[in-house]
């Protein structure tokens, strides 16, 4: 039989989830937008991305306090506890996710008013390989899907590939154009934004994994990260 607790409890966690989904939906449309704003050097979108952030964070901390108030109702069933704490873990990654995605925009505003260059193509490659993570965690997670969410976590190396690449490129471009320093500088950081957010997207994964299996995942994370070692040797023409 359930008690009137137990069912007021499931109501709270019902309400939890919807505000989840709310934010998931802010978050996935403003990191999809950033991109594109980038791609197309619209700054007036730019502009747009950086007020709609402040709704991503009043829901995240609309998540934080009713989590907390869950809490504070005293002992909950193991199950229900999951469910709470993994909202809680992935409203703060969503949360980062959305400054990461402002990060972009900011610096968008910048790089609008350079010489476009031929590393841009592969800048935005990189940030729609993140928003293809982060739509398929949130969709394991919205459909409990424990396989989905383990092709997620080990697929963060493929967004750290694309990242040396472009690390190492961008790199070369300053070598050869001093010129570009300023909007390679910034095409650095967009790089490292979207390389973040498969991150967050693997956090999430981890999140889906203990929500459904009670357990961590005992592996170690897939990392493939190698610009900290990086040496790009600027070109000798020996002619």
């Amino acid at each position: 039989m359930v008690t009137a607790t137990h069912s007021a409890l499931v109501s709270e966690l019902r309400c939890l989830e919807a505000d989840l989904a709310q934010m998931a939906g802010l978050v996935e449309a403003q990191l999809s937008e950033s991109i594109t704003a980038f791609e197309r050097r619209d700054m007036a979108a730019a502009e747009n991305i950086i007020v709609v952030d402040a709704r991503v964070d009043a829901l995240y901390r609309a998540i934080d306090s009713r989590v907390m108030s869950i809490l504070a109702g005293g002992p909950i069933p193991m199950t229900e506890l999951r469910e709470a704490m993994t909202v809680m873990k992935i409203s703060g990654d969503l949360e980062r996710v959305g400054d990461l995605a402002k990060n972009v925009a900011k610096r968008t505003l910048v790089i609008s008013r350079e010489k476009s260059t031929r590393l841009n193509a592969g800048v935005a490659r990189m940030g729609r390989a993140s928003l293809r993570q982060i739509s398929d965690i949130l969709n394991s997670y919205a459909a409990r899907n424990l396989t989905a969410a383990k092709a997620v976590w080990n697929g963060d190396d493929e967004l750290d590939e694309l990242y040396n690449s472009v690390f190492r490129e961008t790199l070369r471009t300053m070598m050869e154009d001093s010129t570009q320093v300023n909007a390679c500088t910034h095409l650095v950081f967009i790089a490292k934004n979207f390389e973040r957010v498969g991150d967050h997207a693997t956090n999430i994964a981890e999140a889906v994994h203990f929500l459904l299996t009670g357990a961590i995942i005992d592996q170690e994370r897939p990392k493939g990260d190698e610009t900290s070692m990086t040496v790009v040797r600027p070109h000798i023409d020996m002619n």
